[in-house]
């Protein structure tokens, strides 16, 4: 299954989770598990070495939040 672009983010994003169902339905726990924790280590790592207080991080995430709306 490839993933189907879509006309904006939302659809983006949709097209995304179905793909990553049918992927994890269809392949094997220690195949996408593997990749699952690539990510999430990498996530905890950035957020380690962000150096970001608490308000700035939120101060960030409010101001996304209102461009994309």
């Amino acid at each position: 299954m490839k993933i189907k672009p879509g006309k904006n983010n939302k659809e983006d994003r949709i097209n995304f989770v179905e793909y990553w169902a049918d992927y994890v339905k269809n392949n094997p726990d220690e195949v996408w598990s593997k990749q699952q924790n690539v990510i999430i280590n990498s996530q905890i790592k950035n957020a380690r070495t962000a150096k970001l207080s608490k308000e700035a991080y939120l101060s960030i995430k409010k101001n996304s939040i209102n461009k994309n709306h």
